[in-house]
């Protein structure tokens, strides 16, 4: 299945605004978003937040993150590495469950995690 598949995919079945594939770069490689946002500026930023769980996990000493989950008053977003080099960035309404969205993330970092790897 192509990422652009998944990524429409999780979208329509968990309700996301949006799920993206990002470089490390801060480039979108692929999303599927509400038409109202800004994916390009919404994925340059989140990748900034990897960076610092990077950052912040050579400082503990410890393993690389597994994901990192940001709640704002009218929005959620989780950053998941997938590989060296891409992220998956999901968001969700405020309101949304996370125990939903990570098990969203879950089920699909495999495949995305392969397909990212031939982008």
């Amino acid at each position: 299945m192509a990422v652009s598949d998944i990524l429409h995919r999780m979208r329509e079945e968990y309700g996301l605004e949006l799920a993206a594939i990002v470089g490390t770069d801060g480039l979108l490689v692929e999303s599927a978003h509400d038409p109202g946002l800004d994916a390009e500026s919404i994925a340059a930023n989140a990748v900034s937040g990897l960076l610092m769980m990077e950052a912040l996990s050579r400082e503990l000493g410890g393993a690389s993150a597994r994901q990192a989950i940001v709640e704002f008053d009218e929005h959620v977003v989780l950053v998941t590495p997938l590989g060296q080099d891409t992220a998956l960035v999901v968001v969700a309404a405020g309101t949304a469950n996370l125990g939903r969205l990570r098990l969203a993330v879950r089920r699909a970092r495999g495949t995305l995690e392969q397909e990212a790897a031939t982008i």
